[in-house]
């Protein structure tokens, strides 16, 4: 109103013409947002999401990488099958699309080779790089799927607000030999991202 010395009632019909087009999302007790056209993902096999993007030809972009050789807790050691007196790896990214964050993502890998903890090496697609250095295959996956509210550090990540739902991709994968491998946690803005399977 300020801005352009308009009325309130002018602001209104502006807002609510911009939601009837798509263009924003109003939601009780959080405000009005801006409705990004959602990416969705299709899953009938185990692909990083760096090749899943690139079939939609969506170029993602990786501003924050992190890999460290960590000693786990009890729920990462039982996951990945190990000791808590063993080691794994932790890699954490933020990939974003359109210089906005889609994906934070928190990567947990057994240590059945020595990786480089240079994040450099991790900016593109993680199988793709564990395959073509280290002979590593994935075979299988699961995915486990949920909505819920974002934490502090996740909120950080994203760059949302503590009351923008957010959607968490869980997925473990297996080796041939049914090894398990990963163990990650993939948290996304709920109004950029969608998933469907196929059945």
């Amino acid at each position: 109103m300020d801005e352009y010395d308009v009325s309130r009632v002018t602001c209104r019909q502006a807002f609510a013409l911009l939601a009837q087009n798509g263009y924003i999302q109003r939601f009780r007790g959080i405000g009005t947002v801006v409705a990004y056209e959602k990416i969705s993902e299709e899953m009938n096999q185990v692909i990083s999401l760096t090749e899943e993007m690139k079939k939609h030809n969506i170029v993602m972009h990786t501003t924050f990488c992190q890999m460290d050789l960590i000693s786990p807790d009890t729920r990462v050691a039982v996951t990945l099958g190990i000791l808590k007196t063993d080691q794994c790896y932790r890699l954490v990214r933020v990939r974003d699309v359109d210089g906005k964050p889609l994906v934070y993502t928190v990567t947990y890998l057994k240590k059945i080779v020595d990786l480089p903890t240079d994040p450099t090496m991790y900016t593109e697609s993680l199988y793709r790089f564990v395959n073509e250095k280290y002979g590593i295959c994935i075979a299988r996956g699961t995915d486990t799927l949920e909505a819920a509210l974002p934490n502090e550090e996740v909120q950080k990540m994203l760059q949302i607000s503590s009351g923008s739902p957010i959607f968490i991709r869980t997925r473990k994968t297996y080796l041939k030999n049914d090894e398990i491998f990963e163990y990650s946690f993939c948290y996304y803005p709920g109004n950029r991202y969608k998933y469907s399977v196929e059945l």
